[in-house]
C-alpha cells in the first residue's frame, strides 16, 4: 500500500514536470541568451539587417509609406515583432530570411526579437529628432530601487489579478510547479500521518 502511494506521488511529480516543460510560454522556445551588447545606432535607411544578435542600424528611420525590410544575416534564428505583436510575426527567420513591412503613417514602431532579449530596435517614421547621445548626463535615468521595488510589486498584483479573473488567461511553468510543491507538501503530510497511525495501531 506504502509502495503504491509513493508511486502515485513520483507519478504526479513526473506530470507536473512534464506538463511545465510542454507548456507554452510568452517567449519562443529557443529564447535565452544572445542579446545585443553593442552601441545603438540611428540611421535612415530601409533595410535593417540582423548581425551579431543585433539590429542594424539599431533605430531606422523612414518616411511614410516606405517598405522596411529585415534580413537575418546570423546563423542563429531571429523574429521581428512589433510592440504589443501590433505588427511583425513570430516567424522563425533563419539565416538568409528576410521580411518586409511598410509602414503607411508616421510613428514609432518599436519592435524585438522574441528570442533573444536584451535584442530591440524601432523603425521610425517621419520626424523626429535624432536618438540623444549618452554620455554624463544620461537621457535616462534609473529609477531608486525602493520606486522599482513598488511597479514590480504593483505589476505582480495586476498580473495576479488578471491571471485569477480570467479563466483563459495563460498558464505560466510557475502555476505548474507551484501545483506540484503544493501537491509534494500535501502528500508528504498525508504519509507522516498514516505513518503515525500505523505505528500507533502497531
Amino acid at each position: 500500500m506504502r509502495a503504491r502511494f509513493r508511486n502515485m506521488i513520483l507519478t504526479v511529480i513526473a506530470s507536473a514536470v512534464v506538463a511545465a516543460v510542454g507548456i507554452p510560454v510568452g517567449t519562443a522556445g529557443a529564447s535565452g541568451g544572445g542579446g545585443c551588447g553593442r552601441p545603438v545606432t540611428d540611421a535612415r535607411g530601409t533595410t535593417v539587417h540582423i548581425r551579431n544578435y543585433c539590429f542594424g542600424p539599431t533605430i531606422v528611420r523612414a518616411r511614410p509609406g516606405a517598405q522596411v525590410t529585415f534580413v537575418n544575416r546570423d546563423s542563429a534564428p531571429h523574429t521581428v515583432l512589433g510592440a504589443n505583436a501590433s505588427w511583425g510575426s513570430f516567424r522563425e527567420m533563419r539565416r538568409g530570411d528576410e521580411m518586409t513591412y511598410r509602414f503607411a503613417r508616421a510613428g514609432v514602431y518599436p519592435f524585438v526579437c522574441t528570442y533573444h532579449p536584451g535584442m530591440v530596435g524601432a523603425v521610425v517614421v517621419g520626424g523626429g529628432a535624432p536618438m540623444a547621445t549618452t554620455g554624463a548626463a544620461e537621457p535616462v535615468v534609473r529609477v531608486s530601487a525602493a520606486a522599482a521595488d513598488e511597479a514590480v510589486a504593483a505589476i505582480d498584483s495586476v498580473r495576479a489579478s488578471s491571471t485569477l479573473a480570467d479563466p483563459g488567461g495563460q498558464i505560466e511553468p510557475w502555476h505548474v510547479i507551484g501545483l506540484a510543491a503544493a501537491v509534494l507538501v500535501a502528500a508528504g503530510l498525508l504519509m507522516r500521518s498514516r505513518g503515525r497511525r500505523e505505528r500507533a495501531g502497531a
